[in-house]
């Protein structure tokens, strides 16, 4: 059996509007508040100990966070690494640029090779290797219209049809990772989404205009 430890959308360095100057840290106080609640959950993952930790996206309230609060996020993702849990940290709608493309909050973390993280931020199986033995994540990160719309065949259709030309595109792209699967091989679905059948918190009316639905009957699937 493989231990998973979940968590996601954590916003880290949001509402700095809320906190105060500690005189003996120089951090905001909710700053602070983050990276005790962030320390708690490895806290746990290193104490279970947990086999694969799966970020769900949503690290940081935008694309570009400050060099503290990265400072902060990396310092205790860093302990997974160093603890040898392999972690795998998911693109949300808060990681990518405004365009809707890439996930430059997150995505240093490939680039530098930090051992056992892998960067979610396109449709892809990764085959990883853990004290319970191996996993299958899929990973599905945050999906926006606007990757069609520079497309010219997309010119002149609604936002409705432009919705629907990528949901195609989602159900022909996941169906191919699906058989490439080993079906011996237990697999997670990691997604970052709105679904039809959600009950959705304010998050959605932040979300306006730069997501749509993807129907739960799409991603509920056996394998997963």
């Amino acid at each position: 059996m493989v231990s998973v430890l979940h968590l996601s959308d954590i916003h880290m360095g949001s509402g700095f509007t809320h906190g105060r100057m500690n005189p003996d840290t120089g951090m905001n106080t909710r700053l602070e508040d983050f990276v005790a609640t962030l320390s708690r959950c490895i806290d746990r993952a290193i104490a279970e100990p947990a086999d694969l930790v799966l970020f769900g996206g949503d690290a940081f309230p935008d694309a570009t966070p400050p060099p503290l609060v990265q400072q902060a996020f990396a310092g205790q993702f860093r302990r997974l690494a160093d603890a040898g849990i392999p972690t795998v940290l998911l693109v949300g709608n808060h990681d990518q640029h405004a365009q809707g493309q890439g996930g430059a909050s997150l995505c240093i973390y490939r680039t530098l090779g930090v051992p056992g993280i892998v960067v979610g931020d396109r449709l892809a199986t990764h085959c990883l290797a853990t004290a319970g033995g191996p996993v299958q994540v899929v990973t599905l990160p945050w999906l926006t219209p606007s990757v069609l719309l520079t497309r010219p065949e997309m010119e002149g259709l609604s936002m409705a049809q432009v919705n629907e030309q990528l949901l195609d595109r989602l159900r022909v792209a996941l169906e191919g990772e699906i058989r490439r699967l080993d079906p011996d091989v237990p697999t997670i679905l990691l997604a970052h989404l709105m679904t039809d059948t959600a009950t959705f918190g304010a998050e959605k009316f932040l979300a306006v205009g730069r997501g749509f639905n993807v129907p739960m009957a799409l991603l509920a699937r056996p394998c997963f």
